[in-house]
């Protein structure tokens, strides 16, 4: 294989179009399959308003969710908005009020909610 062809297929691994449907089978078979391995079940509820912030952010491609405690030493998930050379957005740049350009915090979410699963294991 050609160097020039896994630098491409290298770069292509990360992008907006990465994730795809699986369907309900196959979702409960996986989230069935981790409860039976580790012994864990939940899920953290994201909502909506916080995803869309993210993904506004210039150049975000998508999200990459990291596995974190809380203050209080509870699970939780962190999620960063990555841009397409797969560097997280930690600073970006907007317009103020006033007009002038500045640069501010990327955004760096959690306090997410815990829910029930959505099967019963």
């Amino acid at each position: 294989m050609l160097k020039s062809n896994v630098e491409i297929r290298e770069e292509n691994r990360i992008n907006a179009a990465v994730g795809e449907h699986i369907g309900y089978d196959l979702g409960v078979k996986m989230v069935k399959d981790y409860h039976d391995k580790y012994q864990e079940a939940g899920a953290q509820f994201i909502g909506r308003n916080i995803l869309e912030e993210i993904l506004a952010q210039p150049d975000c491609i998508g999200i990459n969710v990291y596995k974190g405690l809380n203050e209080m030493g509870e699970k939780t998930y962190v999620l960063v908005g990555i841009d397409k050379q797969t560097n997280p957005i930690l600073n970006i740049t907007a317009v103020n009020p006033d007009g002038e350009l500045k640069q501010q915090e990327g955004i760096v979410a959690d306090r997410n909610k815990v829910v029930k699963g959505w099967f019963d294991f």
